[in-house]
């Protein structure tokens, strides 16, 4: 679950290098505006899937091992990132003033990734709080069974938003389709974890808050996974429109 984060320290001295913009007249005005509107939305989505890739792994890592200071510590990174995305949300009249006097039509795209980033940071949240407030309440962890499925579960969402991170760093949209096979397959384990807890709601082997929690974080993850999936192709129309 770490490798995104060496990886994406690694990655920043490079995407520094690419941000900046040639001087000479190559570029019209708004084009460079455009361009350097992009780099920065390209960044702040880079960032916006390292942060929820770690909020999720230490989170169901964190509700596993019952520690309550981790999930407090994820819980403040994911408000504060929250604020951010809602910073985002406000700039972004300025920000369609500026790209409205090259291409109308990258405009529209900005707002749309502003949106998904919006949507997700309410996603990892709503994963998260309920968890901690789980066990802020005494309520029972989850069994063994329970936890392993889960912990696998969160090694193929982590992996998900690795894979979507890296498309998006290296501009390899034409990988969106392999991305959404992915999700295709975290799909149909959910299914069967679902339906297995649905077995121990019927065998009587745990109780409502329980099942509620389980449910609950499969549903924000199914929404968190279409939203990632949404938030690459609105960058890849960006790329592609603001390039052109």
């Amino acid at each position: 679950g770490w490798v995104i984060l060496t990886f994406s320290r690694d990655r920043k001295k490079i995407a520094k290098g690419e941000a900046s913009l040639p001087e000479s007249n190559e570029f019209s005005e708004s084009s460079i505006k455009a361009e350097s509107i992009l780099v920065k939305s390209t960044e702040d989505s880079s960032n916006a899937i390292i942060m929820i890739s770690k909020a999720y792994y230490l989170g169901i890592s964190g509700f596993h091992s019952e520690n309550r200071e981790l999930l407090g510590e994820i819980e403040t990174e994911i408000e504060e990132f929250n604020q951010r995305v809602r910073k985002l949300k406000a700039n972004t009249f300025i920000i369609l003033q500026q790209l409205q006097q090259g291409s109308i039509k990258t405009g529209h795209y900005y707002v749309q990734i502003v949106d998904y980033l919006r949507e997700m940071a309410h996603s990892i949240k709503y994963v998260v709080s309920p968890l901690n407030e789980h066990l802020k309440n005494d309520n029972k962890p989850f069994a063994e069974d329970q936890n392993i499925e889960l912990t696998q579960f969160s090694n193929q969402v982590t992996d998900f938003l690795n894979f979507a991170l890296h498309i998006i760093k290296e501009s390899r949209f034409e990988q969106i389709e392999e991305l959404i096979q992915k999700r295709q397959s975290i799909h149909e384990l959910m299914h069967d974890l679902e339906k297995g807890q649905v077995h121990r709601i019927k065998r009587k082997e745990t109780n409502t808050s329980n099942s509620i929690l389980y449910f609950g974080v499969m549903s924000e993850t199914k929404h968190l996974l279409l939203q990632t999936v949404n938030l690459l192709k609105a960058t890849r129309d960006f790329v592609s429109y603001t390039k052109s």
